[in-house]
């Protein structure tokens, strides 16, 4: 995975060093190209959560998405619209 740039008043990235998804397919963690069915994205999706429940930096990485407004992937355990939720105060952020 590569280093992400510092954006202005984002927390820094640092973690990323210390994050799982290095070791795997970072295809996991986002969409295709293609169009993807929804089972095929739920399935994708679990496999990407599964990293991330293991990962020691996952609250690292979603503090970062959600700083970020990161509008793609899986961060931190948590889908784009899991975040979307989080963001507009309709789900829970994670302690």
């Amino acid at each position: 995975m590569a280093t992400l740039p510092l954006l202005a008043g984002a927390p820094p990235t640092s973690w990323q060093a210390h994050g799982l998804c290095r070791a795997v397919d970072s295809s996991i963690f986002f969409p295709p190209a293609h169009f993807e069915h929804k089972p095929e994205r739920e399935a994708r999706e679990r496999r990407a959560k599964a990293v991330c429940n293991e990962c020691p930096v996952r609250a690292e990485c979603l503090d970062w998405a959600l700083s970020t407004r990161e509008p793609h992937g899986v961060w931190g355990g948590h889908a784009e619209g899991e975040r979307k939720q989080m963001l507009l105060g309709k789900a829970r952020i994670p302690a």
